[in-house]
Protein backbone atom coordinates (compact mmCIF):
# COMPACT_ATOMS: atom_id res chain seq x y z
CA UNK A 1 0.00 0.00 0.00
CA UNK A 2 1.56 3.29 -1.12
CA UNK A 3 1.16 5.86 1.77
CA UNK A 4 -0.92 8.16 -0.79
CA UNK A 5 -3.30 4.90 -0.62
CA UNK A 6 -2.94 5.10 3.34
CA UNK A 7 -3.47 8.57 3.33
CA UNK A 8 -6.80 8.07 1.68
CA UNK A 9 -7.93 5.36 3.82
CA UNK A 10 -7.22 7.54 6.53
CA UNK A 11 -9.57 10.68 5.91
CA UNK A 12 -12.19 8.03 4.21
CA UNK A 13 -11.91 6.32 8.11
CA UNK A 14 -12.07 9.37 10.03
CA UNK A 15 -14.87 10.92 7.83
CA UNK A 16 -16.97 7.58 8.58
CA UNK A 17 -16.09 8.08 11.96
CA UNK A 18 -17.25 11.70 12.13
CA UNK A 19 -20.88 10.76 10.17
CA UNK A 20 -21.59 7.87 12.58
CA UNK A 21 -20.81 10.66 15.63
CA UNK A 22 -23.24 13.49 13.85
CA UNK A 23 -26.12 10.97 13.71
CA UNK A 24 -25.59 9.28 16.96
CA UNK A 25 -28.56 10.51 19.16
CA UNK A 26 -27.84 10.70 22.63
CA UNK A 27 -29.07 9.66 26.03
CA UNK A 28 -30.56 11.01 28.84
CA UNK A 29 -31.78 9.89 31.88
CA UNK A 30 -34.39 10.85 35.05
CA UNK A 31 -34.54 9.45 38.05
CA UNK A 32 -38.06 9.78 39.90
CA UNK A 33 -37.84 10.73 43.51
CA UNK A 34 -41.88 11.77 44.20
CA UNK A 35 -42.64 13.65 47.19
CA UNK A 36 -45.82 11.58 49.07
CA UNK A 37 -47.39 14.44 50.55
CA UNK A 38 -47.60 18.17 51.08
CA UNK A 39 -45.13 18.52 54.07
CA UNK A 40 -42.43 16.17 52.21
CA UNK A 41 -42.96 18.63 49.38
CA UNK A 42 -42.18 21.64 51.09
CA UNK A 43 -39.75 20.31 52.96
CA UNK A 44 -37.66 19.80 50.12
CA UNK A 45 -38.61 23.15 48.76
CA UNK A 46 -36.82 24.80 51.67
CA UNK A 47 -34.01 22.52 51.17
CA UNK A 48 -33.88 24.00 47.30
CA UNK A 49 -34.18 27.57 48.61
CA UNK A 50 -31.77 27.31 51.07
CA UNK A 51 -28.79 25.74 47.91
CA UNK A 52 -30.52 28.66 46.02
CA UNK A 53 -29.97 30.97 48.94
CA UNK A 54 -25.81 30.56 48.36
CA UNK A 55 -25.84 31.19 44.93
CA UNK A 56 -25.45 34.95 43.18
CA UNK A 57 -29.16 35.53 41.93
CA UNK A 58 -31.44 38.02 41.47
CA UNK A 59 -34.68 38.04 43.43
CA UNK A 60 -36.35 36.81 40.71
CA UNK A 61 -34.06 34.12 39.63
CA UNK A 62 -35.15 31.65 42.55
CA UNK A 63 -37.51 28.77 42.27
CA UNK A 64 -41.11 29.14 43.24
CA UNK A 65 -43.68 27.34 44.79
CA UNK A 66 -47.67 28.71 45.07
CA UNK A 67 -49.03 26.43 48.10
CA UNK A 68 -52.31 26.20 49.57
CA UNK A 69 -50.96 24.12 52.62
CA UNK A 70 -52.89 20.82 51.17
CA UNK A 71 -52.71 18.46 48.20
CA UNK A 72 -55.21 19.98 45.80
CA UNK A 73 -56.62 17.93 43.04
CA UNK A 74 -54.85 19.63 40.14
CA UNK A 75 -51.11 20.69 40.49
CA UNK A 76 -49.05 22.96 37.77
CA UNK A 77 -45.52 22.65 36.97
CA UNK A 78 -44.07 25.90 34.85
CA UNK A 79 -40.98 25.43 33.15
CA UNK A 80 -39.10 28.35 32.23
CA UNK A 81 -37.04 29.71 28.84
CA UNK A 82 -33.68 28.86 28.15
CA UNK A 83 -32.47 32.42 28.70
CA UNK A 84 -34.96 33.61 31.74
CA UNK A 85 -35.66 32.59 34.89
CA UNK A 86 -38.97 31.29 37.32
CA UNK A 87 -40.13 35.02 37.01
CA UNK A 88 -41.03 34.72 33.74
CA UNK A 89 -43.96 32.45 34.55
CA UNK A 90 -45.26 34.41 38.08
CA UNK A 91 -47.70 36.13 37.16
CA UNK A 92 -49.55 32.54 35.14
CA UNK A 93 -48.44 30.77 38.02
CA UNK A 94 -50.51 33.79 40.46
CA UNK A 95 -53.35 32.94 37.78
CA UNK A 96 -53.40 28.93 38.37
CA UNK A 97 -53.37 29.41 42.50
CA UNK A 98 -56.16 31.33 42.72
CA UNK A 99 -58.07 28.61 40.67
CA UNK A 100 -57.52 26.60 43.48
CA UNK A 101 -54.31 24.96 42.70
CA UNK A 102 -50.80 24.27 43.77
CA UNK A 103 -48.22 25.38 41.11
CA UNK A 104 -44.41 24.81 40.87
CA UNK A 105 -42.01 26.94 39.48
CA UNK A 106 -38.47 25.06 39.29
CA UNK A 107 -35.16 26.91 38.12
CA UNK A 108 -33.13 25.71 35.99
CA UNK A 109 -29.27 25.49 36.47
CA UNK A 110 -27.09 28.71 35.65
CA UNK A 111 -30.49 30.76 35.75
CA UNK A 112 -31.58 33.61 37.32
CA UNK A 113 -27.47 34.89 38.09
CA UNK A 114 -27.86 38.42 38.63
CA UNK A 115 -25.03 39.04 36.25
CA UNK A 116 -26.49 38.96 33.26
CA UNK A 117 -23.47 38.67 31.32
CA UNK A 118 -21.98 35.54 33.71
CA UNK A 119 -19.85 33.40 31.61
CA UNK A 120 -22.24 30.01 33.07
CA UNK A 121 -24.90 30.17 31.57
CA UNK A 122 -24.55 29.04 28.12
CA UNK A 123 -23.43 25.90 29.89
CA UNK A 124 -26.79 24.65 30.82
CA UNK A 125 -27.39 21.24 29.29
CA UNK A 126 -30.11 19.00 28.10
CA UNK A 127 -29.87 16.83 31.06
CA UNK A 128 -30.07 20.16 33.26
CA UNK A 129 -33.06 20.43 31.08
CA UNK A 130 -34.75 17.66 32.73
CA UNK A 131 -33.07 18.13 36.04
CA UNK A 132 -35.23 20.82 35.95
CA UNK A 133 -38.59 18.95 34.90
CA UNK A 134 -37.93 16.32 36.71
CA UNK A 135 -37.48 18.63 40.54
CA UNK A 136 -40.70 20.04 39.60
CA UNK A 137 -42.78 16.98 38.84
CA UNK A 138 -41.14 15.16 42.55
CA UNK A 139 -42.49 18.22 44.08
CA UNK A 140 -45.61 18.16 42.15
CA UNK A 141 -46.20 14.36 43.11
CA UNK A 142 -46.50 15.77 46.95
CA UNK A 143 -49.11 18.65 45.97
CA UNK A 144 -51.45 17.73 43.78
CA UNK A 145 -53.44 14.63 42.51
CA UNK A 146 -52.86 15.40 38.46
CA UNK A 147 -50.57 17.08 37.31
CA UNK A 148 -49.84 18.68 34.60
CA UNK A 149 -46.53 20.10 32.98
CA UNK A 150 -46.39 23.79 30.72
CA UNK A 151 -42.83 24.32 28.92
CA UNK A 152 -41.58 27.06 27.06
CA UNK A 153 -39.44 27.30 23.96
CA UNK A 154 -36.23 24.50 25.05
CA UNK A 155 -38.16 23.65 27.93
CA UNK A 156 -40.87 22.58 26.05
CA UNK A 157 -38.63 19.79 24.34
CA UNK A 158 -37.67 18.26 28.02
CA UNK A 159 -41.06 18.63 28.78
CA UNK A 160 -41.79 16.38 25.37
CA UNK A 161 -39.49 13.89 26.77
CA UNK A 162 -40.70 13.80 29.91
CA UNK A 163 -43.75 13.06 28.34
CA UNK A 164 -42.25 10.17 26.60
CA UNK A 165 -40.00 8.74 29.67
CA UNK A 166 -42.24 9.83 33.23
CA UNK A 167 -45.71 7.93 33.77
CA UNK A 168 -47.96 10.15 36.31
CA UNK A 169 -48.43 13.12 34.25
CA UNK A 170 -52.09 13.87 33.19
CA UNK A 171 -51.33 17.06 30.75
CA UNK A 172 -48.17 18.41 28.83
CA UNK A 173 -48.33 21.55 27.16
CA UNK A 174 -45.72 22.77 24.76
CA UNK A 175 -45.47 26.44 24.15
CA UNK A 176 -43.10 27.89 21.31
CA UNK A 177 -41.51 24.19 21.22
CA UNK A 178 -37.95 24.57 20.37
CA UNK A 179 -37.29 21.33 18.31
CA UNK A 180 -35.82 22.60 15.70
CA UNK A 181 -34.58 26.22 13.77
CA UNK A 182 -36.81 27.73 11.80
CA UNK A 183 -36.00 28.38 8.51
CA UNK A 184 -33.17 25.50 8.10
CA UNK A 185 -33.39 21.78 6.83
CA UNK A 186 -33.36 19.58 10.16
CA UNK A 187 -30.72 17.50 8.94
CA UNK A 188 -28.06 20.21 8.53
CA UNK A 189 -29.21 21.86 12.26
CA UNK A 190 -29.26 18.31 13.51
CA UNK A 191 -25.48 17.37 12.41
CA UNK A 192 -24.78 20.98 13.20
CA UNK A 193 -25.87 20.90 16.98
CA UNK A 194 -23.85 17.71 16.98
CA UNK A 195 -20.91 19.53 16.06
CA UNK A 196 -21.20 22.54 18.56
CA UNK A 197 -22.06 20.46 21.68
CA UNK A 198 -18.53 19.22 21.60
CA UNK A 199 -16.63 22.70 20.80
CA UNK A 200 -15.59 25.31 22.93
CA UNK A 201 -19.03 27.55 23.68
CA UNK A 202 -19.11 30.65 22.35
CA UNK A 203 -22.09 33.32 23.26
CA UNK A 204 -24.54 35.03 20.88
CA UNK A 205 -26.40 38.13 21.30
CA UNK A 206 -29.87 37.78 20.70
CA UNK A 207 -29.89 41.56 19.09
CA UNK A 208 -26.41 41.96 17.43
CA UNK A 209 -26.73 45.68 17.49
CA UNK A 210 -28.62 46.23 21.06
CA UNK A 211 -26.80 43.40 22.56
CA UNK A 212 -26.81 43.82 26.31
CA UNK A 213 -29.31 47.00 25.81
CA UNK A 214 -31.65 44.09 24.79
CA UNK A 215 -34.99 45.65 26.13
CA UNK A 216 -37.15 43.66 27.62
CA UNK A 217 -36.88 41.54 31.52
CA UNK A 218 -34.38 42.42 33.20
CA UNK A 219 -33.95 39.23 34.98
CA UNK A 220 -33.36 37.60 31.30
CA UNK A 221 -30.62 36.76 29.93
CA UNK A 222 -29.28 39.25 26.84
CA UNK A 223 -26.76 36.34 24.74
CA UNK A 224 -27.33 32.84 24.95
CA UNK A 225 -24.63 29.80 24.29
CA UNK A 226 -23.96 27.80 21.57
CA UNK A 227 -23.79 24.83 23.54
CA UNK A 228 -26.65 25.24 25.38
CA UNK A 229 -28.57 25.66 22.24
CA UNK A 230 -26.82 22.59 20.68
CA UNK A 231 -27.91 20.79 23.69
CA UNK A 232 -31.52 21.29 23.57
CA UNK A 233 -31.32 19.93 19.71
CA UNK A 234 -29.64 17.22 20.80
CA UNK A 235 -32.55 15.97 23.26
CA UNK A 236 -35.14 16.92 20.39
CA UNK A 237 -33.25 14.17 18.48
CA UNK A 238 -33.65 12.16 21.31
CA UNK A 239 -37.89 12.80 21.48
CA UNK A 240 -37.57 12.31 17.55
CA UNK A 241 -35.58 9.19 17.94
CA UNK A 242 -38.02 7.46 20.31
CA UNK A 243 -41.80 7.99 18.78
CA UNK A 244 -42.25 3.57 18.66
CA UNK A 245 -40.01 2.94 21.08
CA UNK A 246 -41.03 5.60 23.89
CA UNK A 247 -44.72 5.97 22.98
CA UNK A 248 -46.42 9.35 25.03
CA UNK A 249 -47.41 8.28 28.42
CA UNK A 250 -49.24 11.61 29.19
CA UNK A 251 -53.00 11.46 29.11
CA UNK A 252 -52.93 14.86 26.89
CA UNK A 253 -50.43 16.53 24.91
CA UNK A 254 -51.32 20.18 23.76
CA UNK A 255 -48.86 22.77 21.48
CA UNK A 256 -49.23 25.97 20.98
CA UNK A 257 -46.94 28.07 18.41
CA UNK A 258 -47.22 31.53 16.61
CA UNK A 259 -46.93 32.61 13.54
CA UNK A 260 -43.97 35.43 14.13
CA UNK A 261 -42.35 32.59 15.36
CA UNK A 262 -38.20 33.21 13.31
CA UNK A 263 -36.43 30.99 16.19
CA UNK A 264 -38.58 27.73 16.11
CA UNK A 265 -39.46 25.33 13.79
CA UNK A 266 -43.06 25.48 13.87
CA UNK A 267 -43.16 22.83 10.56
CA UNK A 268 -41.24 20.00 12.35
CA UNK A 269 -43.33 20.94 15.45
CA UNK A 270 -46.22 20.24 13.24
CA UNK A 271 -44.99 17.06 11.41
CA UNK A 272 -44.32 15.84 15.41
CA UNK A 273 -47.95 16.80 16.87
CA UNK A 274 -49.28 14.89 13.62
CA UNK A 275 -47.25 11.96 14.37
CA UNK A 276 -48.47 11.78 17.85
CA UNK A 277 -51.94 12.20 16.92
CA UNK A 278 -51.73 9.42 14.74
CA UNK A 279 -50.33 7.56 17.36
CA UNK A 280 -52.34 8.71 20.05
CA UNK A 281 -55.79 9.80 18.59
CA UNK A 282 -57.70 12.41 20.13
CA UNK A 283 -55.33 13.05 22.65
CA UNK A 284 -53.64 15.82 20.90
CA UNK A 285 -54.07 19.25 19.86
CA UNK A 286 -52.11 22.43 18.09
CA UNK A 287 -53.28 25.69 18.32
CA UNK A 288 -51.13 28.31 16.43
CA UNK A 289 -51.22 32.18 16.64
CA UNK A 290 -51.94 33.67 13.63
CA UNK A 291 -48.89 36.26 12.26
CA UNK A 292 -51.64 38.56 12.68
CA UNK A 293 -52.06 38.71 16.38
CA UNK A 294 -48.15 39.67 16.18
CA UNK A 295 -47.41 36.71 19.33
CA UNK A 296 -43.93 36.76 19.99
CA UNK A 297 -41.65 33.40 20.09
CA UNK A 298 -41.91 33.98 24.53
CA UNK A 299 -45.72 34.82 24.62
CA UNK A 300 -45.55 33.95 28.32
CA UNK A 301 -43.26 36.96 30.13
CA UNK A 302 -45.62 39.64 30.33
CA UNK A 303 -42.14 42.09 30.50
CA UNK A 304 -41.36 41.28 26.85
CA UNK A 305 -41.68 43.78 24.35
CA UNK A 306 -44.99 43.24 22.07
CA UNK A 307 -46.30 41.21 24.94
CA UNK A 308 -50.04 39.68 24.53
CA UNK A 309 -50.28 37.99 27.46
CA UNK A 310 -54.23 38.10 28.33
CA UNK A 311 -54.59 36.89 24.79
CA UNK A 312 -52.02 34.15 25.60
CA UNK A 313 -53.24 33.08 28.96
CA UNK A 314 -57.28 32.70 28.12
CA UNK A 315 -55.96 30.58 25.58
CA UNK A 316 -53.94 28.32 27.42
CA UNK A 317 -56.26 28.53 30.53
CA UNK A 318 -58.62 26.54 28.07
CA UNK A 319 -56.51 24.50 26.79
CA UNK A 320 -55.54 23.58 30.41
CA UNK A 321 -59.20 23.37 31.22
CA UNK A 322 -58.33 26.09 33.81
CA UNK A 323 -62.19 28.48 34.77
CA UNK A 324 -61.77 31.47 36.64
CA UNK A 325 -62.38 30.15 40.21
CA UNK A 326 -62.02 26.87 40.19
CA UNK A 327 -59.83 24.31 38.18
CA UNK A 328 -60.99 21.70 36.32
Amino acid sequence: MTPRHAMIILVAAALAALAIFLWHVPNFTTSPAPASTPAEAITRFAAIEKAEAALPLRPEGRSRIFSHGYKTDRVFVLLHGLTNCPEQFVPFARILFASGANVVVPRSRYAGYADRMNAEQGLQSAQDLIEQAATGLDLAAGLGNRISVVGLSGSAVAAAWMAQNRPGIEQVVLVSPFFGLHGHPVPMIDGLASLLAIAPNTYKWWDDQLMESLPGPAYAYPRYGTFCMADTIRLSRNVRANFDSRPLQTSRLDILTTGTDKGANNALTGDLARKWSVQKPGAISIHEFPESEGIPHDMIDPNQPGAKTGLVYKKLLEVLGVRPGGAR
